[in-house]
Parts: C-alpha cells; sequence; structure tokens
C-alpha cells in the first residue's frame, strides 16, 4: 500500500488518491491511511445559498436539516451512528456546498456509505409535511440565536445588502429569510431534490482505514444501481461593481462597542490574485507585527480588537476589515489610519510570515481523518484535481510585494467599498450628536 503523503519535495505535500466515477454519475475519491482504526465517508452536493432564488432564500439550509432520513432511516442518523461508535459526524451549509460527514470505527464502513446512500437514493418516501414543520421551526430558531440576537447580527446582513444589488443569490445569508423558510411547501422539497441531489452533483470521498478492493465493492453495492444523472448548471451573475463608497450604520443592542466594518468585492476561489489578498489581510492584522494592528491597537490604543480575512467562492469573494473601537475613541480617527493603511501593501518579511502561517494551518488540516477530507472535496469542488494542496502552497509561495501591489490596484479601493457601522443602542444618541 501506497503512503498516504508523499513529497515530491520537503514542501510538496501530496495525498495519495484513487479516483472513479460511477455510470450514475457519483464521483468517488478514495484517500488510505490506516494509522488509526477509523474512516471517514463524507459527502458534498454541488448546491448551496448561491443557487437559491430571491424568492426561497435559506432553503439550501434548509434542505440539509431535513436530510437526516430517509426510507430506511426512520431514526435521527446521528443516533444510529454514535450506537455504532462514530466519534464525529456534521452537516454544513454554504454559498457553494452542502457538506455531510462521519468518522466511524474501520469496521463500520458500511454503515456509513449505506446510511449516505439510503438518502441520496430514497429520501423522498421517508418524507412528511410534518417533518418540514419541524425543521422549519428549528432553522427559524437558529436564524434567531445566531443572527438576529447576537453581538453584531445586524451587520452581517446590511453588508450583504450593500454588497450584492436586487435579485442576487447573495444578497441573503445562507440562513435565509423567516417568511421564505416558513414559506417553503413539500412540493418545493421534492423539487429542490430532484434537481440537486442527484448523484452527478455529488462527489464521496472515503478517507481512512479500509481496504480499497472492499471499499470498492461497497460503492458499487450502495451507489452502482444508481439511475444516469447529471448535473444541474448553475446560475453564474457576474462579480458586481461598486463605483462609490457605500456606507451604512446600523444600531446594535447586543454590541458593546462600536465596530467600523469595511468589504471590498474580491475574486473567486482560486483566482490567481487569491493568495495575494489572503496574504495581505493576514498581515495587515498580525498581533505584533501587522500595521493595522499595530497603530490602531498598540500605538493610538483607538481599538480593542483588529480583524481582516478573504472568502472566496464560486460567484466571487470579499475583502473584510473589521475594527472593534475601544470605549470613547473617535471614528473619524479610525477612518483616517485605516485609509492609509489600507492603501499600502506589505514587505516580504510580512509575506514569509503569512506564507508560514498558511502552510502550518495545511499540515495542520492534515492531522484528523475528517478534515483531511474536507480538503480533498473543496479541491474538487473548485478545481479539477482533488489533491490540489502542493500546488495550492506553490501559489503562496509565489507571493511578492509586487503582486500584491497589482491586485490591491484590481480590487480594493475607496470608491469600491462598502463600510457599516455599528452603534451600541446605548450609545446611539451620542453618535447621532457627533
Amino acid at each position: 500500500m501506497s503512503s498516504p503523503i508523499t513529497f515530491t519535495d520537503p514542501g510538496s505535500p501530496h495525498l495519495t488518491i484513487k479516483r472513479r466515477t460511477l455510470p450514475c454519475g457519483l464521483d468517488v475519491i478514495m484517500h488510505h491511511d490506516d494509522a488509526a482504526p477509523q474512516v471517514c465517508a463524507s459527502v458534498w452536493y454541488r448546491v448551496g445559498s448561491s443557487d437559491e432564488t430571491p424568492e426561497r432564500t435559506g432553503f439550501a439550509h434548509l434542505f440539509e436539516h431535513l436530510f437526516k432520513n430517509s426510507e430506511h432511516m426512520p431514526a435521527h442518523h446521528y443516533d444510529v451512528l454514535r450506537r455504532a461508535g462514530s466519534s464525529d459526524a456534521n452537516a454544513s451549509t454554504s454559498p457553494d456546498r452542502t457538506a455531510y460527514y462521519e468518522v466511524v470505527p474501520s469496521n463500520e464502513l458500511a454503515l456509513a456509505l449505506w446510511l449516505e446512500s439510503d438518502r441520496m437514493g430514497y429520501f423522498l418516501p421517508g418524507f412528511t409535511a410534518d417533518r418540514l414543520a419541524m425543521q422549519q421551526s428549528v432553522v427559524r430558531a437558529e436564524r434567531r440565536q445566531r443572527y438576529e440576537v447576537v453581538p453584531y447580527g445586524p451587520e452581517r446582513f446590511a453588508i450583504a445588502l450593500g454588497l450584492y444589488p436586487d435579485g442576487h443569490p447573495e444578497r441573503h445569508l445562507t440562513i435565509g429569510l423567516h417568511d421564505h423558510i416558513q414559506a417553503a411547501t413539500p412540493e418545493d422539497v421534492v423539487d429542490f431534490y430532484r434537481t440537486w441531489y442527484v448523484p452527478a452533483n455529488a462527489t464521496l470521498v472515503i478517507a481512512g482505514d479500509f481496504d480499497e478492493a472492499e471499499a470498492d465493492a461497497l460503492v458499487d453495492k450502495y451507489f452502482g444501481s444508481f439511475p444516469a444523472s447529471q448535473r444541474p448548471v448553475r446560475q453564474m451573475p457576474p462579480i458586481p461593481a461598486i463605483t462609490t463608497t457605500i456606507r451604512d450604520q446600523v444600531n446594535d443592542k447586543f454590541a458593546a462597542l462600536r465596530r467600523i466594518h469595511r468589504v471590498w468585492h474580491g475574486p473567486i476561489a482560486f483566482h490567481p490574485d487569491e493568495p495575494e489578498l489572503d496574504i495581505l489581510t493576514g498581515a495587515w492584522c498580525a498581533v505584533g507585527t501587522g500595521a493595522l494592528w499595530r497603530r490602531l491597537v498598540y500605538e493610538t490604543q483607538l481599538a480593542q480588537r483588529v480583524s481582516t480575512y478573504t472568502s472566496n467562492g464560486r460567484l466571487g469573494g470579499e475583502v473584510h476589515v473589521s475594527v472593534d473601537l475601544k470605549s470613547g475613541s473617535d471614528a473619524e480617527a479610525v477612518r483616517k489610519i485605516l485609509d492609509e493603511e489600507c492603501a499600502k501593501s506589505v514587505d516580504a518579511e510580512a509575506i514569509a510570515r503569512q506564507v508560514t502561517r498558511r502552510e502550518a494551518a495545511a499540515i495542520w488540516s492534515l492531522s484528523g481523518l475528517a478534515r483531511r477530507a474536507s480538503m480533498l472535496q473543496r479541491y474538487a469542488l473548485y478545481t479539477p484535481e482533488p489533491d490540489g494542496l502542493a500546488a495550492d502552497l506553490a501559489r503562496y509561495r509565489a507571493v511578492t510585494t509586487g503582486s500584491i501591489e497589482a491586485a490591491m490596484g484590481r480590487w480594493l479601493g475607496a470608491s469600491k467599498m462598502v463600510e457599516v457601522e455599528t452603534v451600541p443602542i446605548a450609545n446611539t444618541a451620542t453618535a447621532a450628536a457627533s
């Protein structure tokens, strides 16, 4: 058996994989590692909130909650997995995909594959209107608990409304709107399942301790009889253009500190500018060395916290700079520093530090089966090659000050920015007077 991780050179890790496509269209990726007697089964469907219509937001996430039972699985599948000794299992929805996985003892691989097969092929016979009503209530409660009654929740909605025009699928967050969640009908569920949850729109990753011949036989047993399917066409609206600064202010009764949050549109996932902007934002807020951190937290002590990050997906990306001001700090002084520092690139030493951090995070991701399976899934989702880690790290090592400056010129600028200021509700009167 080949080693699970090989190196073409000391800095280029490759995950050993075997890949095939079943006649039904299901993409199957196997990664063998017998270091521990466990195996992870991961299924990603190429559907998320970016595939929704403006009239039915939150549906992809609602369906994720529904996808826990099937014809032969009347009990909650997490209960079955716990009894089988599962150490980890979860599901999640993003704008670009819906993910399911479970980590089980090696001798329970058949159970994991049967569970995913039964949901993929036999969801509808186990679906009822009562289940829909129950999960609508659960998802709406999740929206309240995670988005509405938490600090800086209103900011998240305001940013999306500023970045994306009416009709764009990312104008509303993945959680969706209450009215849309509640308005979902059983017919909507059936149509969504038949459109998006076909084998050709899914990737199955098996990672861990298994016999390849036995795993192949199990995959054929549980998925091989599904009829041939076609991957649905996904909408691809262009990245919206912002030509003038958009500013908004929201009052927040749960926030303790005023926050200034700036956002720019960024490139799609694996665009050539993605590493540059990632390195730039990481360098800006690095504790002790980052230019924004030094000036706002250490030198002027105007801020309690500085956070900068990027996100990138199939329809585009976002570049975020968020500052939590100390009580009594001058917001205009903070904006002046942001204007100055966000127009500057970073030097070679800062780039080297961030590349090292990126590589360390990648190596850490290799330490768990679920994280390794997720890595393979992400590369398969956005690129032709699931074993993309070495090539990805090479992109980051190629970043220079000049390439960062060029990327900044393409994406960042005052006229391309959305700024949302969060004002703690107790300080609203003070903000209005200032």
